[in-house]
């Protein structure tokens, strides 16, 4: 029954349009970048009267770069296509009469806002922000701000954005984040629940997308939206590259170097970075907990290292096998190293404050973790812009390998038995995904679009420890010995129509999804299966108030569901006083989410506002459940419902040439409610936080100096409180000999602030603990631009002769 209802959901999107009335026509193109020929979107395209230059009528240009101007009354215009980081292009000699009522514009190309220097060719900052249709581009690729940082880095200076001090993300207040890489789920975003993005360099970034209102077309996975990293793609003509090097205190050295050679035929790209990072990271605890008369207190103090040495690396080809045809791949990996140690004090008090026991932990976490990614992408773009039909094959492998190594010994009282333990372990993951896209789009405005997709994710996780023994021996113990397979099977199918209507633009769908968890700890013989069918629809309305001004009213249902490391029953005894486990009965959170926005958007001033809610049901949460000999244990359980109602606002404002400003505040007000009368999860209060960039171009446009500032005011935990936190940044860069060289200089933390603490709050139970690592560094970096434009473009047909089947 499932099957029928999928595959008639698919093909009812296949249908036909009429046009519009009398007297009036229509006008189509697509606009594209003039060297990549990467479809431009949200560009403005207008209408003016020849004979008295006003306005017409406008419209943007959606994510495909295309647009279409409906109910264009008969008579003689001209076209101005706009985009903020692309030169002007006026078309003139437009007519639209009885006899030809369709004006079909083609391929509209814009030039970048670049300098050609002989053969060197010098692209000009890109606007720091972009507005797309249903998402918002930051373009980090040559922000200074991100000079010898890594991916966490870049996201901590993105608005509404937020990283927690294991490298947690979250997004508008909400760690239920997406995390993409290039658009497709990868394990270099930490799928298994452990964080690797520190390992990527940020001089691997080019951009960062942030869907906060996904259609149908996105898979409905991330309660606060998605986040997509996109790796660079070099896409300048002919032979170019780049190659940097910085180094900075505290032991941190990054480099990178990146190539592309590009024709008419193929462009053909590839990008290396190594990224090695030292520094200290300490945590502190004090916990309090009373059961009758009897009150226990416990005082952790950690200092340790944390050295941290990676490799990137990414090639990838575009193969453009004729006119409308296209066929990519690409590989990108990465090869981490990483080392933790610390000593750990410990002491513990009783009813009188009298210390009752005193002793130490040493401990040294090595991790290693390899990730690759393969990709093979086909796309058919229909003749005359009717649309498109995209088929993606994507395959995600990584192995990790942890060990740590342990010693505690007590200082008092002197007889307590000491410990010396060895634990291992060995993971693997491997996901597959295969997706096909189709779009069609029919002369006034309207389109359809349909899909299905595919995702398997294979994990294997295998531990053994072993202790020391009283001959000095070290033999098989059962605290961290275990092997735990998890598999999960994705099916899902979407319908999207969409259009417009004078001023209003439109969008509504439908994904059906039918998906398989099955976690099973085989060392115990427990096995786990939870399946489930959803619908998940969503829909979108902008009005067009002004041709820079817009107002956008979004609804989607999305869903969270628990990942391998969340569902893991085993429970860790790393730290014996602090034990980690997963928990197999989890469901997942079904979410609904409606979005009001405002979007005004000219070329000084940008200014982005919206009022969200977020309805939740089985929230999520990361608990501790405390025990009366003093240890807890960190895992995770559903709470009934929560309830977030907030805003967010993101400003750009570029009052001269020179100098342009980025303002972000984003708060909300959360409500948790649970009916478990064991557990005091019921809490409310306010989160907010806000972020400040200025950035001024001196002397030519060859010195950038920048600063950037960051706070998060106190925000709510269904079991207690974060405390409030923030830093500061400064960063400088200055171009040399036209470009081809430049130097860079960064300060992180100016004043130290940055760290990660928050309280525990419970029945009989409080516990305050504070993280603080090397946020604080002074980093130089020099870099070097090469390249030669030898090719010449040529012009490429657009007649049907050009391949493929046309519609």
């Amino acid at each position: 029954m499932h099957l029928k209802l999928f595959i008639a959901f698919i093909f009812t999107s296949f249908f036909s349009f009429s046009q519009g009335p009398d007297g009036t026509g229509s006008i189509d193109g697509k606009v594209l970048d003039s060297i990549s020929k990467t479809p431009l979107e949200y560009t403005m395209v207008r209408i003016f009267n020849v004979k008295d230059s006003l306005v017409v009528t406008g419209i943007y240009t959606d994510e495909n770069g295309v647009f279409v101007l409906e109910d264009v009354k008969f008579g003689k215009y001209y076209m101005v296509v706009s985009n903020p980081d692309y030169k002007d292009k006026i078309i003139p000699n437009i007519i639209l009469s009885a006899d030809k009522n369709l004006r079909k514009m083609g391929t509209v190309s814009l030039v970048g806002l670049s300098k050609e220097l002989d053969e060197v060719v010098i692209q000009q900052d890109k606007n720091p922000m972009q507005l797309g249709i249903e998402k918002k581009i930051y373009n980090v690729g040559d922000d200074v701000a991100n000079t010898g940082g890594n991916v966490t880095d870049v996201l901590n200076n993105i608005p509404s954005v937020e990283i927690d001090q294991d490298g947690g993300i979250s997004l508008r207040g909400n760690a239920n984040v997406t995390i993409l890489i290039d658009g497709k789920p990868s394990n270099m975003t930490g799928g298994n629940g452990k964080s690797v993005l520190e390992g990527i360099p940020a001089s691997s970034i080019e951009r960062i997308e942030i869907v906060t209102s996904p259609s149908a077309k996105y898979d409905p996975d991330g309660t606060s939206g998605i986040i997509n990293i996109v790796l660079k793609k070099n896409a300048k003509k002919g032979m170019n590259g780049n190659i940097a090097a910085s180094v900075g205190t505290g032991n941190l050295y990054t480099g990178s170097l990146g190539l592309n050679l590009r024709n008419t035929r193929f462009n053909l790209y590839g990008n290396y970075a190594y990224s090695y990072r030292d520094g200290y990271r300490n945590n502190f605890s004090d916990l309090n907990q009373h059961f009758g008369d009897t009150t226990i207190s416990l005082n952790q103090g950690r200092y340790g290292r944390d050295l941290n040495i990676t490799h990137t690396a990414k090639i990838g080809m575009d193969v453009y096998i004729k006119d409308r045809n296209m066929l990519s791949w690409s590989i990108a990996g990465n090869y981490g190293d990483r080392t933790r140690t610390g000593s750990q004090v410990n002491t513990r008090y009783n009813n009188f404050d009298d210390t009752s026991a005193v002793w130490f932990r040493n401990s040294r976490e090595p991790n290693q973790n390899q990730n690759i990614d393969f990709a093979l992408g086909y796309k058919w773009d229909f003749k005359d812009d009717k649309g498109s039909l995209d088929f993606n094959a994507y395959q995600s492998l990584s192995k990790e390998g942890d060990q740590g190594y342990y010693q505690q010994y007590f200082d008092y009282p002197p007889d307590s038995a000491s410990m010396d333990q060895r634990l291992y372990s060995r993971e693997s993951n491997d996901f597959t995904t295969l997706s096909l896209d189709y779009i069609r789009k029919f002369k006034s405005a309207f389109r359809v679009e349909s899909g299905l997709k595919m995702i398997q994710r294979n994990m294997g996780l295998r531990s053994n420890s072993e202790s020391l023994n009283a001959v000095g021996m070290y033999v098989p113990d059962t605290f961290s010995t275990y092997n735990y397979k998890y598999l999960e099977s994705i099916y899902s199918g979407y319908g999207i129509v969409g259009g417009q209507y004078k001023k209003i633009r439109y969008q509504a769908g439908l994904r059906l999804e039918y998906s398989i968890q099955a976690p099973n700890l085989i060392s115990t013989n427990q096995n786990f299966k939870n399946e489930y069918f959803n619908l998940f629809p969503s829909a979108t309305v902008r009005y067009e108030v002004t041709k820079s001004t817009e107002l956008s009213l979004g609804y989607s249902r999305r869903i969270n569901r628990p990942n391998s490391g969340n569902l893991n029953p085993f429970t860790s005894y790393a730290d014996p006083y602090n034990l980690r486990s997963g928990n197999p009965a989890l469901r997942p959170e079904y979410i609904h989410s409606i979005d009001l926005g405002l979007d005004y958007n000219t070329k000084k001033f940008v200014l982005t506002f919206a009022l969200y809610q977020r309805y939740t049901n089985h929230v999520i949460q990361r608990v501790k459940i405390f025990y009366e000999n003093g240890t807890s244990n960190g895992t995770f359980a559903n709470i009934d419902h929560s309830v977030s109602s907030g805003g967010e606002l993101v400003m750009q404002l570029k009052p001269y040439p020179i100098w342009r400003n980025m303002l972000s505040f984003n708060g909300n007000y959360i409500t948790y409610t649970d009916n478990n009368p064991s557990v005091n999860w019921n809490r409310e209060g306010f989160v907010f936080g806000m972020k400040f960039s200025s950035t001024v171009d001196l002397f030519k446009k060859t010195l950038t100096l920048q600063v950037n500032g960051r706070y998060s005011a106190p925000s709510v935990t269904a079991q207690g409180m974060m405390k409030p936190r923030g830093s500061v940044d400064f960063s400088a860069d200055k171009s040399l000999l036209d470009g081809k060289w430049g130097i860079g200089l960064r300060v992180t933390d100016i004043f130290n602030t940055q760290g990660f603490y928050f309280e525990v709050d419970q029945m009989n139970v409080f516990q305050s603990t504070r993280f603080k690592w090397e946020t604080r560094r002074l980093i130089v970096s020099i870099r070097y631009r090469f390249g030669k434009t030898e090719f010449k473009e040529e012009k490429r047909s657009n007649d049907a002769n050009g391949g493929g089947f046309d519609f």
